[in-house]
C-alpha cells in the first residue's frame, strides 16, 4: 500500500464521522501528516505512524509518539489509537470562542461509536475550565462527556469552571448581531 493510501485511511478517520460541534469545515480540508516513519501492513489492515507524529487537517490537530490505525478491508478506520507522553487533540468548536483540548496518555477513537476515549492522566479543557481523570469518554456526535465510575475510570472525577468566562461569553453572544 502507498503512502498516499496510508495517508488516505487518516482522511476517512478524520471526515467520516464529523462532530456536531466541531467546525463543519474541517471534514472539507486537505489532511497533513508528519512522522518520522511509516509501516502499513495491509495482511492485518493496519498502518503504524511513528516519531512525532502530527496530523492536521482543518482546525483539529493530534500530536502523539505513535498512532495505530486498525481498518477494514475497504479502508475504512475502525479503531485509532494515538500514545504520547501525552498524546493530544485540539478541534475548535463551532460557536466558541475557545478550542476544545485534550490530553492523555492513550488517545482512542472507535470510529463505529464516534467516541474518543482518554486514558491514563486524561484532561479536556476548554480555555480555563478543565476536565480531569484516569478515564474520559467525549461523543463527538452529542458532545456528551462520561467521566469517572461511568466512563469505567478509578479515580475521582475533578473540574474546574470559571463562571467569570462562561458570563463574558454569554454576554458576547447576546450582542451578536443575529444574521437575517
Amino acid at each position: 500500500m502507498s503512502l498516499r493510501l496510508a495517508t488516505s485511511v487518516l482522511v476517512v478517520l478524520l471526515s467520516g464521522s464529523p462532530a456536531v460541534h466541531a467546525l463543519e469545515t474541517d471534514e472539507d480540508q486537505p489532511v497533513y501528516l508528519e512522522a518520522d516513519s511509516v509501516l502499513v501492513d495491509e495482511q492485518k489492515s493496519q498502518s503504524i505512524y511513528t516519531g512525532h507524529v502530527q496530523v492536521r487537517q482543518g482546525s483539529m490537530e493530534l500530536l502523539a509518539d505513535q498512532v495505530r490505525v486498525h481498518h477494514y478491508p475497504d479502508r475504512r478506520p475502525e479503531h485509532i489509537t494515538a500514545v504520547g507522553s501525552p498524546a493530544r487533540y485540539r478541534q475548535a468548536i463551532k460557536r466558541q470562542k475557545e478550542d476544545v483540548h485534550g490530553e492523555a496518555l492513550h488517545i482512542e477513537y472507535d470510529a463505529d461509536k464516534g467516541e474518543l476515549t482518554l486514558v491514563g492522566k486524561a484532561v479536556l479543557y476548554q480555555g480555563k475550565d478543565t476536565f480531569r481523570n484516569d478515564r474520559i469518554i467525549y461523543d463527538r456526535a452529542t458532545g456528551e462527556v462520561k467521566a469517572g465510575a461511568i466512563a469505567q475510570g478509578k479515580e475521582r472525577v475533578r473540574i474546574v469552571v470559571n463562571p467569570a468566562q462562561h458570563q463574558r461569553d454569554q454576554s458576547q453572544e447576546s450582542h451578536r448581531p443575529h444574521p437575517k
